[in-house]
């Protein structure tokens, strides 16, 4: 089964990234005039990697603040890529804005009071989870110091099917109307009573404990497992940080759903796909390939397609699992092209293995 996992939901978010606003010194906070200001702004982007840091650095008397945001590469919608990093950015942002506002009623109080100043502190970094042909997961954490003993993490979640170019979440991975979520309940309940029998595990009791997990339930993918996450306090003492519990999919095989409806994007262009009895994802032929320049010619008497895009050539036959790559070069992929409905399809790998065609 190709494995199309989740998604937070995304949004529009067109806010530049980080307004580069300077705060005060205390003594002159009614002036609002930047003093001893260390600020810069450092992008580095490979373009090999589908994560690259966006950094944002700022030193102030009042604040500081330590910003690396991912920026997303090499979807084939660029208008959704544009739309996930601005939603990624504008968090970010957000959260700058917020921490600023409160430095700034923070020193206007320590003025009146005369208590000495300790700075506010923002830093923001993330973690790649899972980069593969279907899935891209990620993780932003988000750590602030407002003052007191400790400070507050608190973690975004991007769950990103590469081919569909969307965003989906939990519920989508499940068939509906299914009981994923008293499944899922259930295991991370024994998860609890058997991690709450070691010395360093602790968690909330009763009303307070867990309950139950939400449709909106933050999550990573990892490998064949999903992770459900919690916010810190949610469950647990402050002490366990975010807690995270690992649900192996394996047990899950009768109720996730197939990936029938889940569509590509070639140039722009959405395709629809299907998933053949051994759960190969198949695409149509001709619209795929014409999409990137391939003119194709049907042998109805050989039954076979000749694809030309010079100097690249490819030819296949109808039930043939062996596809011919200029003129000689044989591969043999997972399914044999197949009509249906007076379409050819063939599977998805055809367009990488064969084609070299990146999605």
């Amino acid at each position: 089964m190709m494995k199309i996992k989740s998604a937070i939901a995304l949004g529009l978010a067109g806010c530049l990234l980080f307004s580069c606003t300077a705060l005060a010194n205390p003594s002159q906070v009614d002036n609002l005039q930047p003093i001893n200001v260390e600020a810069k702004e450092v992008i580095e982007l490979k373009e090999s990697s589908v994560l690259t840091p966006k950094k944002f650095e700022e030193k102030t008397d009042l604040m500081e603040v330590n910003i690396t945001i991912p920026v997303v590469n090499g979807l084939t919608d660029i208008t959704y890529q544009e739309e996930l990093n601005n939603l990624i950015a504008s968090q970010a942002e957000k959260l700058k804005e917020e921490i600023t506002a409160m430095a700034l009623e923070y020193a206007k109080e320590a003025k009146e009071n005369n208590y000495e100043i300790r700075p506010f502190q923002i830093y923001t970094d993330y973690e790649l989870k899972t980069d593969n042909d279907q899935v891209l997961s990620f993780i932003v954490n988000n750590y602030t110091y407002t003052g007191g003993a400790h400070g507050n993490i608190e973690v975004d979640y991007y769950n990103i099917d590469k081919k569909a170019n969307r965003a989906i979440g939990l519920a989508d991975l499940f068939v509906e109307g299914s009981d994923y979520i008293d499944r899922i309940n259930k295991e991370i309940k024994k998860q609890i009573e058997y991690r709450s029998q070691q010395e360093d595990q602790y968690f909330f009791e009763g009303e307070w404990g867990f309950q139950t997990i939400s449709e909106n339930q933050g999550f990573y993918i990892k490998d064949e497992d999903i992770v459900i996450c919690f916010a810190k306090y949610e469950i647990a003492p402050g002490a366990m940080g975010i807690p995270e519990f690992v649900i192996n999919l394996d047990g899950f095989k009768d109720i996730l759903k197939k990936q029938e409806s889940s569509p590509i994007i070639i140039e722009g262009l959405e395709i629809e796909t299907i998933v053949n009895e051994n759960n190969v994802v198949m695409i149509p032929l001709r619209k795929a390939v014409e999409q990137i320049g391939f003119e194709v010619n049907w042998d109805a008497a050989d039954q076979s397609v000749f694809l030309v895009k010079e100097p690249a050539t490819a030819k296949l036959r109808i039930g043939d699992e062996v596809y011919i790559a200029n003129h000689k070069i044989p591969y043999i992929l997972e399914a044999p092209p197949v009509i249906i409905n007076n379409t050819t399809y063939v599977p998805l790998s055809f367009l990488e293995t064969v084609l070299l065609y990146k999605l």
